[in-house]
């Protein structure tokens, strides 16, 4: 678990995301609760004991998807890069008119939760790893 561990530190560091890392923090136990959960979804959907190498990269994305829609959910998500606010489309100075651009893909949060969905759901990948149990 160490190994995953450093591994999901660097990926988050390397998409600009700073993790405590001090012993028994906040991030530290829920790292280690998103490996957990990962290993045991994909230990489940493969019926195998252990991640093969084929998946690591894949297990990683999964737990940096589950760690930031975790702190995303409970508000503690702080990222300096994104701006939760909505575009401005339209500015009137005169009577106040601001119209704003709400469109599915066009606001930086809605961008961010789709980039959260594809760290999160890779399954297509764990067919070739799938071993069936009698």
């Amino acid at each position: 678990m160490s190994c995953m561990l450093e591994d999901v530190k660097a990926r988050l560091k390397s998409l600009g995301i700073s993790v405590t890392s001090e012993p028994n923090s906040s991030d530290e136990i829920m790292l280690s609760f998103c490996i957990i959960k990962v290993t045991n979804h994909i230990n489940n959907q493969t019926n195998l004991s252990e991640i093969p190498q084929g998946l690591h990269e894949i297990a990683v994305d999964m737990v940096v998807g589950e760690f930031l829609y975790t702190k995303k959910s409970m508000g503690a998500l702080s990222i300096e890069t994104l701006d939760f606010e909505l575009i401005a489309k339209q500015v009137q100075d005169g009577d106040t008119n601001v119209t704003f651009a709400v469109e599915a893909n066009n606001t930086p949060e809605a961008q961010f939760n789709a980039f959260i969905y594809y760290l999160q759901h890779n399954e297509v990948d764990f067919v070739r790893y799938r071993v069936m149990l009698w």
